[in-house]
């Protein structure tokens, strides 16, 4: 038996739908225009979990209400209703034991504008893409007015390593050798006018199959030509969707639900599932967050902050920024172990911005797998450090016997 759609609610705007992401509170959702859901997906109660598993990187179930029965995947959205993203709740004492604090990983979250080598590297980034894509992916507009386009932006370069290690677990994706912001598999070759439009987030690319949503549960890709070089994927979907914008010049050129094309005969990697999940939920929270400021990511001062993985090499390098003034950090050791924080000046925490990006990523670094990785790390860790004690304690006694 169907379950019936949730309640049309005053508190929401007409034309929306309210989805509660918080397991346990309802101050962080997402209040979303009815017309989007309904134009990127045949199955908007299945997209809905599509967007709580993108930002919570937990798989869940739709609910009208959290002790209710599950929403079915093929029921009727009604306008105005609120719907709650239900999943496992976490236990607290493990997150914020293992917990990686955002407030930390901020502080190196912007570009220097004297790196200069930015460009050359945009450059590099752009022609690795080219040798697997072609062309646009979406339009087949030649390379020579394309851009190379970040998925996870060039600026949050220095957090990369550590996003990957948090994504949602999914077994059909190998992500273990995905350590720099300029590899291929985080960028697509976009046409320059698409390329803005994606750094915006109006846009984003959907991938099926994914663990919510089959290939069938997005609406027909528009008639395309394609040039003789290049082909759509088999079995898989890159679909290029509208989260924001009411153009309809924009929408004529870059009509929604655009599939991907990728050059012929080419072992490449393709745009990694788990990034561009990671940068729709961002999108998603961008565009239609509410309440992330009660998350608590920026004012945990008594967290434990274990050690971030972050590699020298893998983005530009970072700046500090109180007010106007930048203050040149001295690198990832700066993000100490277990109780300690950066070994510079602070800025306080209030000051910081916490954006989409930072809400993701801090979802992400709580959900279950991510902190038994951690969990993990931390055992490993602790096992070294024994036995550097243990060795250091049979070198100490060799000498007092000598």
């Amino acid at each position: 038996m169907e379950t019936p759609p949730a309640a049309a609610t005053p508190g929401v705007a007409a034309g929306h739908i309210r989805l509660i992401l918080s397991h346990s509170t309802d101050v962080f959702y997402l209040e979303i225009p009815t017309p989007v859901i309904r134009s990127n997906s045949v199955r908007p109660i299945k997209y809905l979990r599509f967007l709580g598993w993108c930002i919570m990187g937990i798989l869940g179930t739709v609910k009208s209400d959290r002790e209710g029965l599950d929403v079915a995947d093929n029921a009727l959205l009604q306008d105005q209703a609120i719907y709650f993203y239900v999943y496992e709740a976490l236990d607290e004492d493990a997150a914020l034991k293992y917990a990686v604090d955002l407030a930390v990983i901020k502080t190196r979250s912007d570009v220097s504008a004297s790196d200069s080598s930015v460009h050359a590297r945009k450059e590099a980034f752009k022609e690795s893409l080219v040798q697997r894509d072609a062309t646009c992916i979406f339009t087949s507009k030649p390379a020579v007015v394309c851009q190379g386009t970040h998925i996870i932006p060039f600026s949050r370069g220095d957090e990369f390593n550590l996003l990957v290690q948090n994504r949602p677990a999914n077994p059909d994706e190998d992500v273990s050798t995905l350590v720099e912001v300029d590899d291929g598999r985080n960028g697509m070759l976009l046409g320059a006018d698409l390329h803005m439009i994606a750094e915006l987030r109006n846009v984003v690319v959907l991938n099926t199959p994914n663990l919510v949503l089959d290939v069938n549960d997005v609406p027909p890709h528009p008639a395309r030509t394609l040039g003789r070089d290049t082909e759509f994927p088999d079995m898989q979907r890159y679909s290029l969707q509208w989260l924001q914008g009411d153009s309809p010049q924009l929408l004529l050129y870059y009509p929604n639900n655009t599939d991907a094309a990728f050059r012929r005969h080419t072992h490449i990697p393709r745009p990694s599932p788990a990034l561009l999940h990671y940068n729709y939920g961002a999108a998603a929270v961008k565009w239609w967050g509410q309440g992330q400021e009660h998350l608590g990511i920026s004012n945990r001062p008594t967290m434990p902050r274990p050690s971030v993985p972050v590699p020298a090499a893998t983005g530009p390098t970072r700046t500090k920024r109180t007010g106007n003034a930048s203050i040149p950090r001295r690198g990832p050791g700066n993000v100490g172990g277990s109780g300690s924080g950066p070994q510079d000046s602070e800025v306080p925490l209030e000051e910081e911005v916490i954006d989409a990006d930072d809400v993701v990523m801090f979802l992400w670094a709580q959900n279950p797998a991510a902190l038994e990785r951690r969990k993990l790390v931390a055992e490993e860790q602790k096992r070294e450090r024994e036995e550097r004690a243990r060795r250091m304690g049979q070198w100490r006694e060799s000498v007092v016997d000598v």
